[in-house]
């Protein structure tokens, strides 16, 4: 179990990495055989994996501190977490099909999904990697 979520944060975390780094740099460059919307849309298929993964294990963190005897705190940070990965999840699902499939999606609303899932994924991922230290 250690493992998968040593594997999970890692991923999360490079996730995170990839879309800030794209998020930031996607005006920079245009060419021929490459545009930022090519690489968005592979982004968005390893975002769609990290999203269900986020609620995943945020659910599993907010279960055992819900039922165990953590403080105050831990208890409202592990629901903030979830829900708002459960938030994201659906704001990221209902752009990235309405993208698929018409391209009516909303470019406002994707900067928004793209500014809050790196803190998310990036937040997760360094809770996971910590985890096998418990």
């Amino acid at each position: 179990m250690k493992l998968g979520h040593q594997i999970t944060g890692q991923y999360l975390i490079v996730v995170a990495l990839a879309v800030s780094t794209q998020f930031i740099l996607e005006t920079t460059y245009e060419s021929a055989s490459i545009t930022p919307k090519q690489v968005w849309l592979t982004l968005d298929w390893f975002s769609l994996a990290g999203f269900m993964l986020c609620c995943g294990f945020n659910l599993a963190y907010m279960r055992g501190c819900v039922r165990g005897d953590a403080d105050v705190w831990k208890k409202f940070s592990s629901s903030t977490a979830f829900y708002a990965s459960v938030i994201l999840t659906l704001a990221f699902v209902h752009n990235f099909v309405a993208s698929l499939a018409a391209g009516s999606d909303d470019l406002l609303f994707w900067k928004f999904i793209n500014a809050t899932q790196v803190p998310l994924f990036f937040a997760t991922g360094m809770r996971l990697l910590g985890s096998h230290r418990d």
